[in-house]
């Protein structure tokens, strides 16, 4: 048995010579061998070895927390504030373990020997000013009020600042004190809009570019030059247009239909040639790497590339000539590809269409028809190809969630002022369907052609957490088929099409869609169960999605232009996992900054609402309440403290709080008033009308 071994069952000195068969002279020597490559530990106090291990701090209070171990299958592992160090919640750490009486038996404790990295690298925070002996001195108050710290901020000559401004900082640890550095100025205290801003520097997403990607671009020409044109296949005669929203400033995808005298449709995709602008290795390439894609936030975009190339010379504006990607398809009455192409191409916008307008024409508005009658028969063919491509991908089994999304209009103080419901019909459909079929082929034809690719893959979800949804649902009172194997996505479909246009809709949506996998990008190709495709690639979003850009460079450097052919196939088939798994991360804190956006501008709308009673439905229950969306999307928590008129347990099967009286099931409608709402916390409570009335907040004949 080898030293390591043994000391995960003993860290005694003379049961590890029993254990390894070697002597204690020379096993104290091979043990300080370990212990100067960071592997053993030796607590000389109670002379004890340990293992040396890694993992995350999670403080639950200012008294203990848990280390999770980075090994897979291990317990979280209980540790005392006293004996963390100087580590902070979620710093990677490295620790060991010990035994300890607790109560008559053996409990197992951790130690921190020291911190490995920092959880927080950065802080957001607004700059306070004091002044001392030795002369005014900066610090920050973080605006996040969870964080405990006030590190003194470091400001080099040319650096000012004044106070109540907020500010990004880097943060540099020495043992228990913190100090900061200057990244950038965010805006005042009272600026309107800070809000946001506020949230969007918290998640890392900077505001400005740095100087130097501000350099490369002002060298970028915003209109093309004779050479552009060279070697691409000129798309200019035909009837191309774009179709975004009313408020899109960048338009990265446009497309043109065509019926085929022998029934079938040519669709063609044209993407803007982002890669042509955005060089390798880059400052400019670099910078939209790590942002890794565009972030939108209620009333602005914060760009993964600068606007003179989002909404300038890589947006397929209408009237200019553009560089494109293209894929062109022949697709039959069936839904299938017949045959396709892939070319860089050169393309002029005749119309910037929106959805509006689109869906106007579609329902008959003749005067919008008439103002675009060059193109309506092309609308109507491209409205009889969508639904023929949507209904090729039902019949796979393709997953459709209807999930309401709302948008907010906002006042000039930044200011919530109004929540409407996000409308999508056929147009939105339209694009999406062709844009999902473009990403399609590219993906296929990647994969046939055996070059490395970054695919956006969906694994198929966890059996057992879909079957778990599917009973809940059937308890809730909607019949759903049975199933002895795993539930295929057919059956999936055929649930979202039972509970169509039931009351319960939205949470039976939700509660399937939590049920699946997320999707992310990677180089193995595994397919897209939600769409149920078995070749998926992002391709068509080059402007505001890094993962497209690759994909773009990948064709041109390895299908269209192999010049540097095993240079280039070596490059990226050792770094795409990395660039895969850093873009899905990046993704994801996107949408997680999305989401508090949204939750503090909600939260922001309900201060004005403050005693006002709203119906509901019950979208969520847990052990300490059961959370609540009113019509307008808000969604507030129904405290269980608050719910006074019995004693309720929690039904973790069923998600169900049940008392000798009454039960709250998922779906349920509920009156409920509006007793809190904090933008700071993001945070709304709701309490049933019923107890607002027994406690005395309503009048029994209080109603809506």
């Amino acid at each position: 048995m080898t030293i390591l071994e043994a000391l995960e069952k003993t860290n005694n000195i003379n049961k590890l010579a029993f254990y390894t068969g070697i002597k204690i002279p020379a096993l104290k020597n091979r043990l300080r061998d370990l212990i100067k490559e960071g592997k053993v530990y030796h607590n000389k106090r109670f002379n004890k070895y340990h293992l040396i291990l890694e993992g995350t701090l999670s403080l639950k209070n200012d008294f203990f927390g848990f280390i999770i171990p980075n090994e897979e299958g291990k317990d979280d592992i209980y540790v005392s504030i006293k004996n963390i160090l100087d580590a902070r919640d979620g710093d990677t750490v490295n620790y060991y373990t010990y035994e300890d009486y607790y109560k008559g038996s053996l409990k197992e404790y951790a130690d921190v020997i020291k911190v490995v990295s920092r959880n927080k690298k950065e802080l957001v925070g607004i700059v306070k000013v004091k002044k001392t002996k030795k002369g005014t001195e900066y610090y920050l108050i973080p605006t996040d009020e969870s964080i405990d710290m006030k590190p003194s901020l470091l400001l080099s000559e040319s650096e000012v600042v004044l106070p109540g401004q907020i500010v990004r900082a880097s943060l540099h640890y020495n043992g228990s004190k913190i100090k900061a550095s200057l990244i950038e100025i965010i805006g005042n205290i009272d600026d309107p809009g800070i809000e946001i801003s506020t949230i969007a520097a918290t998640y890392g997403f900077a505001l400005d570019f740095p100087i130097e990607v501000k350099e490369e671009v002002s060298h970028i020409k915003q209109s093309l030059e004779p050479k552009d044109y060279v070697g691409r296949k000129d798309f200019r005669d035909l009837k191309i247009i774009t179709i975004d929203g009313d408020d899109s400033k960048d338009f990265d995808d446009a497309v043109n239909v065509r019926r085929l005298s022998n029934g079938n449709y040519l669709l063609g995709v044209y993407i803007a040639d982002v890669s042509s602008y955005v060089k390798f290795n880059t400052p400019l390439d670099n910078e939209a790497f790590k942002r890794g894609t565009s972030v939108y936030l209620a009333d602005r975009v914060i760009p993964m590339l600068p606007h003179e190339l989002s909404n300038g010379i890589c947006s397929l504006n209408e009237g200019v000539d553009r560089q494109v990607l293209a894929i062109t398809m022949e697709i039959n009455k069936n839904g299938k590809c017949e045959s396709y192409e892939i070319n860089e191409g050169i393309i002029n916008s005749c119309h910037r269409m929106t959805y509006n307008l689109v869906n106007q024409m579609l329902k008959g508005n003749k005067e919008v028809i008439d103002k675009y009658s060059d193109i309506y028969e092309m609308i109507l063919e491209m409205n009889e190809l969508h639904k023929i491509l949507r209904n090729k991908r039902e019949s796979l089994g393709g997953l459709e969630f209807e999930a309401d999304e709302y948008k907010f209009t906002l006042n000039p103080d930044g200011s919530p002022k109004s929540i409407s419901l996000r409308i999508r019909d056929d147009a939105e459909k339209i694009i999406e369907d062709f844009m999902i079929k473009a990403n399609e082929m590219v993906a296929y034809h990647m994969s046939i052609s055996e070059l490395p690719a970054l695919y956006r893959v969906h694994e198929n979800p966890d059996q057992d957490k879909l079957r778990q949804v599917f009973n809940l649902i059937t308890n809730m009172g909607v019949k759903l088929e049975k199933s002895n194997h795993d539930i295929n996505p057919h059956q999936v479909q055929k649930a979202l099409e039972d509970i169509k246009d039931s009351p319960k809709e939205a949470i039976l949506n939700q509660l399937l869609l939590r049920s699946m996998m997320k999707a992310k990008y990677q180089p193995e190709n595994i397919g897209h169960y939600g769409l149920a495709l078995k070749f998926y690639a992002h391709f068509t979003s080059p402007i505001r999605r890094y993962p497209d850009l690759i994909l773009h460079r990948i064709i041109k450097e390895l299908i269209i232009h192999p010049e540097d052919f095993k240079r280039d196939y070596n490059y990226y088939v050792e770094n795409l996992m990395e660039i895969g798994l850093k873009t899905s991360a990046s993704e994801r804190r996107a949408i997680e900054c999305e989401r508090t956006v949204d939750d503090m501008l909600y939260a922001w709308f309900m201060e004005a609402n403050i005693n006002k009673i709203y119906k509901g439905v019950i979208t969520s229950i847990t052990g300490f309440g059961m959370f609540v969306a009113i019509d307008n999307g808000v969604e507030g928590l129904v405290h269980i403290r608050t719910m006074q008129d019995d004693y309720y347990t929690f039904d973790e099967k069923n998600l169900e709080l049940v008392s000798p009286k009454k039960t709250y099931r998922l779906g349920d409608m509920v009156d409920v008033l509006v007793i809190a709402s904090d933008r700071n916390t993001r945070k709304i409570d709701f309490m049933l009308v019923d107890n607002a009335k027994e406690v005395g907040l309503l009048d029994e004949d209080s109603s809506n």
